[in-house]
């Protein structure tokens, strides 16, 4: 966790909005797969694995990080 204060890099995000990729839709980091597209999904039951086969460009374990970020801090953090 970050303390108050604290700088945080671009390597600390699983998140990315950027105007030039999606029309600036929030994606996951070092893909071109908005971040709702995975949520949609986990919302419907699929767990990680099976979000990975539907969108094999996101690494399984970046799915897990940002289902587990949401889930324990109901936020996510976007750099921009």
């Amino acid at each position: 966790m970050f303390r108050v204060g604290e700088a945080m890099s671009s390597e600390d995000y699983l998140i990315v909005s950027d105007p030039l990729v999606c029309g600036g839709k929030p994606v996951v980091k070092g893909t071109r797969v908005p971040v709702q597209y995975i949520l949609e999904l986990w919302c419907k039951g699929y767990n990680p694995k099976q979000i990975h086969e539907q969108y094999p460009t996101v690494p399984e374990k970046l799915i897990k990080k940002v289902v587990e970020n949401l889930e324990k801090n109901r936020l996510i953090k976007i750099l921009h």
